[in-house]
């Protein structure tokens, strides 16, 4: 019906260049090829994403209604990101 094998035997094999088998039989690259997939899955799941609500525009980075489901502490560390880009100019120092 359907095998692994074609599935994953290609993604393995860029593995099995860098570690190859020891002694002909014991093959440690899944080892290594599931260390670099959770490492590209903790920092897909990390990266900032925000979707519109439902028939809703996308809001400016500056509104404030963009903060109203955020706790206290999570709302006063935007208002800082956010304030010292509004208050900083490109020619002052």
């Amino acid at each position: 019906m359907f095998e692994c094998s074609t599935l994953c035997d290609p993604y393995l094999n860029i593995f099995r260049g860098i570690i190859p088998p020891l002694g002909g039989t014991l093959d440690l690259s899944p080892i290594l090829a599931f260390l670099v997939l959770n490492a590209f899955t903790s920092t897909a799941a990390a990266l900032p994403a925000e979707l519109p609500e439902n028939g809703a525009t996308p809001r400016s980075r500056s509104s404030p209604t963009m903060f109203t489901h955020l706790t206290t502490a999570k709302k006063k560390w935007m208002r800082r990101l956010h304030g010292n880009e509004s208050k900083s100019s490109p020619g002052s120092i």
